[in-house]
């Protein structure tokens, strides 16, 4: 019987995000940054931060704070969603002579609920809550819509002969002869049975259904949660349908910059969209692939050659005002890339990883002996001489 090679299916995984115990407020992280670069070489002076941030209004205090303490407005590296934008490196590093590159999405938090996603809006109407971050929230919810409608149009049901069935739309299964071009994908070898030549054969069809004898795993896995089996109809799959059960083949759906973040995403939507916090998810996911986008894009560029740089990535976190407490934002470190002008330590050739690089953070100090005040600046600024600008005058 001659061989017949099978490409393997390669799985990506995420490494795991942590969150608990590693938030720095805002205030107390930018010194502890600055010090950071200061550790490592960097000038006095000479520090051009750059900021990959989303647009929103609550990333402004840390875009403040790094102007305090590094002692210029930073660079704008960013596009919608935490998206760097890898094009600007080069005029970043022609900024100056040392850089700091900050990459973050972001995510409200509401602290007495623990929920996340939603922030308040002070400059609307009334008590405004909404998406903290927009596009992150446009980008994912036309999936979340999918999945909501899959929920309730899949069915789990018993016959007579004490079969254990499961009957899904037809616009759900990828058949050979009528692929699903847009939409969600049932991955039906983790649902149902099997024929002994590997054929998916369906033990009844409907008008616009299939239905399938479900395996013996997909039964054992549903009963050691106390499920009961209807007959008939029986009921909708519901929060059964978990993430690794299907996927999305699509078209994206935007069509400016938040593609980029739409492409991130796609890969991990399932993971995404049956998380309880699909905001946090997602942010999280971005965080990663742009670090590691980001990375491979300084080692194999020019731009920042011979020079000292620090690229950190992590998630903010938005806490709306309240009565009690005003707006912050928190920053939880993720990884840091370091490469240093007179040569970098054998302990930088690879990316620090996140309890590293917190540890760092935490050792350095809060106190930034060289942050600026930036009232005295403006108040300079106010009483320099009015100079006469006029047109360019002919030769």
């Amino acid at each position: 019987m001659p061989y017949r090679f099978v490409n393997p299916i390669i799985v990506r995984k995420n490494a795991p995000f942590k969150i608990d115990g590693l938030a720095i407020p805002y205030p107390e992280f930018v010194p502890k940054l600055y010090n950071l670069c200061r550790s490592l070489g960097f000038r006095k002076g000479l520090i051009m931060p750059s900021r990959a941030f989303c647009s929103d209004e609550n990333q402004g205090w840390p875009i403040i704070l790094l102007t305090k303490h590094f002692g210029t407005f930073p660079f704008n590296h960013g596009r919608v969603g935490g998206i760097v934008a890898i094009d600007r490196h080069g005029p970043h590093a022609h900024h100056g002579e040392d850089s700091l590159l900050l990459q973050a999405s972001h995510v409200g938090y509401d602290p007495q609920t623990g929920f996340y996603g939603t922030c308040t809006r002070p400059k609307m109407e009334g008590h405004c809550v909404n998406a903290s971050c927009g596009k992150i929230t446009h980008v994912i919810t036309p999936y979340l819509e999918q999945y909501q409608f899959a929920k309730e149009r899949i069915f789990l049901h018993r016959d007579d002969r004490d079969n254990h069935l499961i009957t899904i739309k037809n616009s759900f299964i990828d058949f050979i002869s009528h692929p699903v071009k847009n939409g969600l994908v049932l991955r039906l070898e983790n649902i149902v049975k099997m024929s002994d030549n590997g054929q998916i054969l369906p033990s009844a069809a409907l008008s616009t259904c299939q239905t399938y004898e479900v395996s013996e795993g997909f039964r054992n896995r549903i009963d050691t949660t106390g499920y009961t089996w209807k007959n008939g109809e029986g009921e909708s799959i519901g929060e059964y349908l978990t993430e690794d059960l299907f996927y999305f083949r699509e078209d994206l759906h935007e069509t400016d910059e938040s593609i980029l973040l739409e492409r991130n995403l796609i890969e991990f939507m399932p993971s995404i969209i049956t998380s309880m916090n699909p905001s946090l998810r997602a942010a999280k996911i971005n965080i990663q692939l742009e670090f590691a986008r980001t990375v491979e894009s300084i080692r194999r560029g020019v731009d920042y050659q011979g020079k000292n740089l620090l690229f950190v990535a992590g998630l903010n976190i938005d806490i709306s005002e309240s009565d009690e407490y005003p707006a912050m934002t928190y920053f939880v470190p993720w990884a840091a890339h370091i490469q240093l002008k007179d040569g970098t330590p054998r302990e930088y050739i690879h990316p620090v990883e996140q309890d590293k690089l917190f540890e760092m953070l935490m050792d350095e100090s809060i106190v930034n002996p060289e942050i600026i005040d930036l009232k005295e600046e403006i108040s300079r600024m106010m009483e320099a001489p009015r100079f006469d600008i006029r047109s360019p005058q002919k030769m």
